[in-house]
């Protein structure tokens, strides 16, 4: 009786490893198809504004209906199921006395399907973006090699601009704007309007940006926001300075109308709030505009970047130094780790620059602003 008890509790295992083996090779072949789809931009296009794009506006638009995050909730799903699975893989290597190898082997086969078919989706969902046609071609606006002359030329510009901005932006005290953040959020419905008119391919229905509950562990991770291609969602940090919440909004939403690499976003953002008519946009737009541009000058020559550091106003200064010592008390190992990590996923979609590439939007700013 043992005997066959034995035989059929065999056949049963075999019977499940071979559906975990299956669903690797289906998950697996799907993903290397994607692969070569993006070998071809005809091929990613046609993905992309068929299929990925109109997902996103659906998708988005029903959890648009949600007062809370869908995002956040499917990422504390994906947690508890990670705790729960590794603490029954536990269970079982405890009961499983003489098959325990064999037990390991089927829950770690079980893990990088997980694994494997959420990396999958994403690349489906959001990784075909990079290879799709991009802002700058179908704006026209193309990055260059730059010279010191223009990076100090528009970053001169963006001080002049934020100076101008600072006034009409009420600050509730450093590194906070009006202090209500919600009315921020409800402003963004308009935040794109003009940009729009000027670039129809950005057009999308509107789509609000949610907040984080967990905002604070997003700061762990060195985030200050992200879109989840899964819900078409845009997600934004709360508990990051407020003075850049409003450029940040703008990020995450050029995200919602497909614009993938990072650097373009951020380029896109402050265009989109310079343009928006709202006192808090432009200042926010203008202040990331001029972090970025005064980074890049600091870097090349120190007394040009002071000379016009010494000229940037009371509150855009205040501004820069709350959000420095912010991000300063998460310096650790694993924002590190996280950095990391974020690097090595947007390299594995041809980003060569990984997290680094948000600096490239100086290149875009010298070009569009630079003869102004």
């Amino acid at each position: 009786m043992r005997g066959e008890e034995a035989k059929a509790a065999a056949a049963r295992a075999w019977r499940s490893d071979k559906k975990l083996y299956l669903a690797l090779g289906a998950v697996g072949a799907f993903l290397l198809a994607l692969r070569l789809v993006m070998r071809s931009r005809a091929a990613s296009d046609f993905i992309v504004h068929k299929i990925v794009q109109p997902y996103h506006r659906a998708v988005g638009w029903l959890c648009g209906f949600a007062p809370f995050s869908v995002a956040e909730l499917c990422w504390a799903v994906l947690v508890l199921f990670c705790i729960w699975y590794v603490g029954r893989t536990v269970w079982l290597l405890a009961r499983g006395r003489g098959r325990r190898l064999a037990v390991l082997w089927r829950r770690a086969l079980g893990g990088v399907l997980v694994a494997l078919s959420v990396y999958t989706g994403f690349t489906l969902l959001w990784g075909l973006t990079y290879y799709a046609e991009t802002f700058e071609e179908q704006a026209g606006v193309t990055a260059r090699p730059v010279t010191l002359d223009e990076v100090e030329a528009t970053t001169r510009l963006f001080m002049e601009k934020l100076n101008a901005a600072a006034p009409l932006a009420p600050h509730a005290a450093p590194g906070v704007l009006s202090g209500d953040t919600q009315a921020i959020f409800d402003a963004s419905g308009t935040l794109y309007d003009a940009l729009e008119q000027q670039y129809p391919f950005l057009s999308v229905s509107a789509v609000s940006p949610k907040p984080m509950l967990f905002s604070r562990v997003l700061s762990a991770l060195n985030f200050t926001g992200f879109f989840f291609p899964f819900t078409g969602e845009a997600n934004l940090n709360v508990d990051s300075p407020e003075c850049l919440l409003p450029a940040t909004i703008a990020h995450e939403l050029a995200h919602v109308r497909g614009v993938a690499p990072e650097q373009t976003a951020n380029f896109v953002a402050i265009l989109a709030c310079d343009t928006s008519g709202d006192p808090l946009y432009a200042y926010s737009g203008y202040l990331l505009g001029y972090i970025h541009l005064s980074n890049a000058l600091y870097g090349a020559s120190y007394e040009k970047w002071l000379e016009i550091a010494q000229q940037v106003c009371q509150t855009a200064n205040e501004d820069i130094l709350a959000n420095n010592a912010y991000w300063r008390q998460f310096e650790s190992p694993v924002s590190k780790a996280a950095d990391s990590a974020y690097s090595g996923f947007l390299q594995s979609y041809d980003q060569e620059l990984g997290s680094k590439s948000y600096g490239a939007v100086v290149d875009l700013l010298v070009a569009y602003y630079g003869g102004m």
